[in-house]
Formats: C-alpha cells, sequence, structure tokens
C-alpha cells in the first residue's frame, strides 16, 4: 500500500509539473526586466479609470481648482521596467518535497509593457481574496500607487525592408527620401515624409506608424496620431 501511495504521487507530481506533453504553452505570464530607456525626464498626467469600477475609484489626473493646478495622478518619465508575455512551464517548490504548482488561472496574452513610475494622491487602503497558482490568500492593497504599465510595440528591425512588425508596428528601411508607414489598415509602406500625420495640412489624409492608428485634429492645433 506504501508503494502504491509514493507511485500514485509520483504521477500526480509529474502531471502537475509538465501536464499533457504535447500540450500548446499559454503566453499569459509576463516577465519584466530593469531598463535604461532614451527618453528624456518629463511628467504626464492623466485620469486614471480602472474597468472593475465596483471594487476600485477613478484617481484622476491634474485639475484646476479656483485658478491654480491641483496634483492628480502623475507618470514620470523615462520607463523603469520592460515586459514580455512568457509561458511558465513546470512550476515546483524549490526545498522538498517540490511540490508542484496547484492549479492554472487562465489568463490573456497582454502583450508587450513599458511600466512608469506613477504618483498619485493616498487612496484608501483595501484587503482583497486573489487565487493564483501558488495559492489563496488575502492581499493588502496599499495606499500609494506606483507605477504604470502602458501597452508597447517593437517594429521590425532597421536592416530589413519596411513591413508590419510587432502589433501592427510600421518598420524597416526605405529607399533615400521615403520613411515607412501605415498605408492602410492592413499593410506598411514607403511615403514621402510630407504624407506623415503631423506634417499634412487635412489631418485625415495623414498616415501614421502603426497600422491601427488614425491620424487626427488636435485641441493644441495640428494633427496627431491616435488608437482607433
Amino acid at each position: 500500500m506504501a508503494l502504491r501511495r509514493r507511485f500514485v504521487g509520483a504521477t500526480l507530481a509529474l502531471l502537475g509539473r509538465g501536464g499533457v506533453a504535447d500540450a500548446q504553452p499559454v503566453f499569459d505570464h509576463m516577465k519584466c526586466y530593469v531598463i535604461r530607456d532614451s527618453l528624456r525626464s518629463d511628467q504626464y498626467t492623466a485620469d486614471l479609470v480602472p474597468k472593475d469600477t465596483d471594487t476600485f475609484a477613478t484617481e484622476p489626473g491634474d485639475t484646476i481648482v479656483g485658478g491654480f493646478v491641483q496634483r492628480g495622478c502623475r507618470i514620470k518619465i523615462p520607463a523603469k521596467f520592460y515586459c514580455i508575455d512568457i509561458s511558465k512551464q513546470n512550476p515546483r517548490q524549490v526545498n522538498p518535497p517540490h511540490d508542484p504548482g496547484q492549479w492554472t488561472v487562465p489568463g490573456s496574452e497582454s502583450g508587450d509593457r513599458l511600466c512608469y513610475k506613477l504618483k498619485c494622491p493616498n487612496v484608501q487602503g483595501k484587503t482583497l481574496r486573489v487565487v493564483d497558482q501558488f495559492g489563496t490568500r488575502d492581499i493588502t492593497l496599499k495606499t500609494r500607487v506606483n507605477w504604470l504599465c502602458t501597452p508597447a510595440t517593437r517594429p521590425a528591425p532597421a536592416n530589413e525592408p519596411c513591413s508590419i512588425g510587432g502589433d501592427g508596428q510600421c518598420g524597416g528601411t526605405c529607399p533615400a527620401g521615403e520613411v515607412c508607414l501605415a498605408t492602410s489598415g492592413e499593410d506598411c509602406g514607403c511615403v514621402p515624409p510630407s504624407m506623415a500625420c503631423p506634417q499634412v495640412a487635412a489631418c485625415g489624409t495623414g498616415m501614421c506608424g502603426g497600422v491601427w492608428e488614425t491620424c487626427i485634429s488636435l485641441a493644441i492645433g495640428g494633427c496627431g496620431c491616435n488608437h482607433s
């Protein structure tokens, strides 16, 4: 009986570590690198609206109160981390008995991210119950928000012809005097720089660097690219 128990335990451990050998990996985890960003130091402000409005409140950006700026959420440039999607496989404890992760909590691929230092007015702390493969437990959200992570893309390498790179971003080389921009919602091509969104007189005719972007009129004047 003891031998049978050891055999069953070993079998379950192997299944927990690898699952079905032919299963396709799911890239719903993220790995983050500390980076040195070439952007100059700057600050932006924005309203941060949560998807789960029942649990979390909107945190506003800077507002004007009585003719004075009331500080809200501010994003500090440059970025501090760069995160990519990964598939975590064969999880188990480092120390004996080397138990595997408990179960898989399904998630979606979020794509590459850049994470920036975020400073907002303190919020009320709260406790939430969460579940992942390492267990079910309570976590306490502190009163201070620290990081904002934004979607990021990687254009095609500069030594390759103009084409669509990651997530529809245009990149690559063009003949002298031309730039690589989105010529439609599905393709990129080499065009004169005068066709770039900030350069055109009629914003609707301008081209952007990503196939998902559109050239729109800005409130401050001129044209700029907007995620559609």
